[in-house]
């Protein structure tokens, strides 16, 4: 009679560990990945040849982003970056910044280009993806137009149960370096 339980308990076990087989679907949440920051670039074609300087990001707690070093009025920054959905589907990528105090521009390839839906605004930071993409990679450049502090805002969004990943980067500018 123990035989028989256990056999039928192991049964029961393997039956249920091997049912949801047919819907097992992974989720993860998404990655935005960005290079050094550099101050000036001198750039040969679409290459990095040289900077005048990189900047320091340090992560503030109380406002949740990551502050560079100052900025002086009239400095170029460029970045890389890289929105990344491991084997979720790409489904937007957002970048926000005010346009009063920054000018932001990136550059997109003709294979990004391609893959956007009408819905996209490239001129306003809104690119929407088809289906079937999990990563696209650009340079952002900014300069800052005035003192203060300004701020840019990355977002990537998948189709994940855990679909939106924000960063900001929160940028002192001052005309007296």
């Amino acid at each position: 009679m123990r035989k028989w339980f256990v056999l039928i308990s192991v049964l029961v076990v393997a039956l249920a560990m091997t049912s949801c087989l047919g819907e097992v679907e992974s989720h993860y949440t998404p990655r935005i990945y960005s290079s050094a920051f550099y101050v000036n670039p001198i750039m040969q074609g679409d290459s990095l040849k040289g900077a005048k300087d990189t900047l320091l990001l340090k992560y503030n707690t109380e406002d949740d982003s990551y502050v560079t070093d100052t900025l002086a009025l009239g400095d170029t920054v460029m970045f890389a970056s890289s929105f990344y959905t491991v084997s979720n589907n790409l489904v937007s990528v957002k970048l926000d910044w005010d346009t009063t105090k920054m000018a932001l521009w990136y550059s997109l390839n003709d294979a990004i280009l391609k893959v956007l839906t009408d819905r996209s605004d490239v001129a306003a930071g809104r690119l929407y993806f088809n289906p079937g993409y999990n990563n696209v990679a650009f340079p952002v450049y900014f300069s800052p137009q005035v003192e203060g502090k300004s701020a840019v805002t990355l977002t990537v969004e998948s189709d994940s149960k855990y679909p939106t990943t924000s960063i900001r980067f929160t940028v002192p500018v001052s005309n007296e370096l």
